[in-house]
């Protein structure tokens, strides 16, 4: 997290599958919840800037009182100026409307739901499953058939598909099939 009167920051999304997700209180004190997609750049005018922990991992850069000259807005100084009526001019500044939590840009139009048991290795998982019948203890949500998933694929904590499931090891079993995962991405899947 980093604080300020209210200066320029460059939040960099390097990750290039998922979105991630930032807060930040802007200058007049309004906290705002932004999405920025894979790949991309975005520069704000803030107090200050944290990154969410339900996406990809971001990169912000604290670049001070429009030093660079990136944009032709200023941020707002705390000591009162002159009022100048400037010009429309197009600017990288481009804040989202604020709202109570992050969406995703697309949703399936099914969402699977699985109540599944999960561990650390597929041996373990695999076994709790099938000899001890343990009861699940994770649930996930996919726009595929759990047997249908390879790598690759994603599976979430939510039915919005925004989030890793919550609670999960690093693999989740339905006693037959086993995936291994990396946040919501299936690196592996194999039989038990």
């Amino acid at each position: 997290m980093y604080t300020t009167d209210c200066n320029y920051f460059r939040i960099i999304n390097y990750n290039n599958v998922q979105e991630g997700y930032y807060k930040w209180t802007g200058c007049t004190d309004i906290v705002s919840f932004t999405s920025i997609d894979p790949l991309k750049t975005q520069y704000i005018c803030a107090k200050n800037v944290t990154v969410e922990g339900c996406g990809a991992p971001l990169n912000i850069v604290f670049i001070g009182l429009n030093p660079l000259k990136i944009s032709t807005e200023i941020c707002p100084s705390p000591t009162p100026t002159t009022t100048v009526t400037p010009t429309v001019t197009p600017s990288p500044v481009t804040p989202t409307p604020t709202s109570s939590s992050p969406t995703p840009t697309t949703t399936p139009s099914i969402v699977y739901q699985y109540n599944l048991q999960t561990g650390e290795w597929y041996q373990n998982v695999c076994e709790a499953v099938n000899m001890i019948a343990n009861p699940s203890n994770v649930t996930i949500f996919t726009s595929k058939l759990f047997t249908s998933l390879e790598p690759g694929d994603h599976v979430y904590g939510d039915q919005n598909l925004s989030i890793p499931p919550v609670n999960a090891g690093f693999t989740i079993s339905n006693g037959a099939t086993f995936i291994q995962l990396s946040g919501t991405l299936i690196i592996n899947v194999g039989v038990c």
